[in-house]
């Protein structure tokens, strides 16, 4: 419910008769005057205490009517405040600069009191309306803000818990790809630091490539329990079969993609899943890419999941420590790896170290 008995006017005009007399005016109507005989004195009240409305006389000394409106129009505090021109100019330019100006409406003197009472109650009824509608708005935003974080926040759930699943079935990964998002996450995060890849490495990318770095190895769900499990080497032939858990798992989300082909998390996914063990050097696969072929998302989590896998124990071998793991990205680099990518990695080497010691599978 509007307050109508609150409105509060500024009223703005270098002769004090005039001040006097809408004064005695606004008070009659209910309203509640606040006389300045100089557009800077209005300026200055109305930062400190902003009013309802404006009624505003046009000549002036130092600073006219038309500059006021502008100067209360330029700043983001005041250029919500309804102006209302109140002058005895009768020409049609006058009143078309002052609309041009930022005002709301024009009344000419001499004026009938009703006619500037019912137009100074019209528009400070307008300014509260658009005060209440605006905040109503973002009252309703930010419950559907609050709803689709929820909703995001339960698939994730979903979709983490499926990843989460696909991973459990080979033991020997454990907290493999958390390990794997959160390097992945920091390379991402180091390289835009360092001034590269900023018009890729935003912060929804990057929080796209943290989400959906769990799905990179989920197509090993396609790759046989006997392959997938073997303790011991795996022969040529089982390693081909292993291989094609990159295009497995791009294709299953793919085709997810296309009934969502907006959603940038599942864009993520497909890139990561089929990308994740190319080289830049081309000598990776599924495709063989180089270079800058290779999508950014691929080659950043290339390092990260390279370093997981060879600082983790495995059926068929004893993990490599830190500091062989560290050698062998660094003599890969411009091989296997990205060389960017490579030397965010040598600015993080210590942090990966920690984080590897802390998530002990």
């Amino acid at each position: 419910m509007i307050e109508m008995s609150t409105g509060n006017v500024l009223v703005v005009d270098d002769a004090h008769d005039n001040l006097r007399l809408l004064s005695t005016l606004l008070k009659r109507g209910g309203l509640v005057p606040r006389p300045v005989d100089s557009g800077k004195k209005a300026l200055e009240a109305a930062v400190v205490d902003p009013p309802d409305l404006v009624l505003l006389d046009i000549q002036m000394p130092e600073m006219s009517g038309f500059e006021v409106c502008q100067r209360f129009m330029q700043d983001e505090r005041l250029q919500n405040i309804p102006i209302i021109f109140i002058s005895g100019r009768q020409g049609t330019d006058d009143k078309v600069k002052a609309f041009q100006a930022g005002g709301v409406d024009y009344v000419s003197k001499p004026f009938q009191e009703q006619e500037v009472l019912a137009r100074v109650w019209a528009h400070i009824h307008l300014k509260k309306l658009r005060e209440e509608l605006l905040y109503h708005n973002k009252q309703l935003e930010e419950k559907v803000a609050k709803q689709v974080e929820v909703i995001t926040a339960s698939q994730m759930a979903t979709i983490f818990a499926l990843a989460k699943l696909a991973e459990s079935r080979d033991k020997g990964t454990g907290q493999h790809f958390e390990r794997v998002r959160i390097f992945s996450k920091k390379l991402a995060l180091q390289m835009r630091g360092m001034g590269l890849y900023k018009d890729i490495l935003t912060p929804s990318f990057i929080d796209n490539l943290y989400q959906a770095a769990c799905l990179h190895d989920i197509g090993k769900v396609g790759v046989p329990d006997a392959i997938l499990l073997k303790p011991g080497k795996v022969t040529p032939e089982e390693y081909e079969e292993i291989k094609k858990h990159s295009l497995y798992g791009a294709d299953t989300l793919a085709k997810v993609l296309k009934h969502f082909p907006e959603n940038q998390f599942l864009q993520m996914g497909v890139e990561l899943a089929r990308s994740h063990h190319e080289k830049w050097d081309g000598t990776g696969y599924p495709k063989g890419l180089v270079g800058k072929d290779i999508p950014l998302s691929g080659r950043i989590i290339a390092l990260a999941d390279y370093y997981d896998a060879l600082t983790s124990h495995r059926y068929y071998r004893k993990a490599f420590s830190h500091e062989e793991t560290a050698r062998m990205i660094y003599q890969e680099s411009g091989k296997h790896f990205d060389p960017d990518v490579a030397e965010a990695f040598r600015v993080l080497e210590k942090e990966f170290s920690q984080i590897r010691q802390e998530m002990q599978d």
